[in-house]
């Protein structure tokens, strides 16, 4: 993947649209000492050059009923092709995992997953993920608090 290079004006509209992903090209502008048009060039290149993946709002999962955030590390048995390529396939089309991860360690992955309660989760383990793959072990831990939550990229720490 190709690096972009991203001068201190790109940044400063990066900061503001992780900040307001609404603001307005007038907004952007202000922030960025640019005029709109030239501000605008800028935004779209970004979103052309893939920077700007998508624009998204941010909910709130308890006040829509989804009281319980776990995570878990799944091991599967084998490793063969076929068998990760299905597992990345039917965890793609699961909507209570909101990320999974393939990570180092013990685990073959590691998946972020909401449900409405304690029952809830226990049945999408044992009954949507479980059943469709023959995994070694799983363990889940419970959230019991979310300290920090943010979907801003720190900026000032790349290279």
């Amino acid at each position: 993947m190709r690096h972009i290079e991203l001068d201190r004006i790109d940044l400063r509209i990066l900061e503001r649209l992780q900040q307001e992903g609404r603001a307005s090209n007038a907004d952007l502008a202000e922030v960025a000492h640019l005029s709109a048009p030239q501000c605008y060039r800028r935004v779209k290149r970004m979103e052309e050059t893939g920077i700007i993946e998508r624009y998204v709002a941010v909910l709130d999962p308890v006040r829509l009923g989804l009281g319980v955030t776990a995570f878990v590390s799944v091991t599967l048995s084998g490793g063969r092709r076929q068998d990760l390529d299905k597992f990345k396939a039917i965890v793609a089309g699961m909507p209570e995992i909101l990320e999974c991860h393939v990570v180092t360690g013990e685990a073959d992955y590691l998946l972020k997953v909401v449900a409405a309660d304690l029952q809830a989760f226990s049945r999408f383990l044992l009954e949507r993920l479980m059943e469709h793959f023959d995994a070694v072990s799983t363990k889940s831990e419970v959230s019991l608090e979310q300290i920090k939550l943010t979907t801003s990229l720190p900026l000032d720490a790349r290279p």
